[in-house]
């Protein structure tokens, strides 16, 4: 899931509602996991009301496990930090 939001509040509820789902920050505007199809229906029906008609976009990809098996990363992964935790 990624998602183009530029307010402030409103890209912070937007990755509330993510992780809420268990979904995994993987970029600062991007999330990862896996869903069921009902809790994926959820979560859109969740983020339509949460971005209501305020500008910006998300975007839902569903990939199967061999897409995401060929998944590449090139460079080094960091996980953004979230703000309010500090990691020692």
């Amino acid at each position: 899931m990624i998602y183009d939001i530029t307010d402030d509040n409103l890209r912070n509820a937007v990755s509330e509602v993510c992780k809420n789902f268990g979904l995994s920050r993987i970029q600062k505007s991007a999330f990862l996991g896996d869903l069921v199809s009902s809790a994926r229906k959820e979560l859109k029906a969740k983020l339509q009301r949460t971005l209501g008609e305020a500008e910006g976009n998300i975007q839902i990809f569903v990939l199967c496990n061999a897409c995401i098996a060929l998944r590449e990363i090139i460079g080094k992964y960091v996980v953004p930090p979230e703000k309010g935790i500090v990691i020692v």
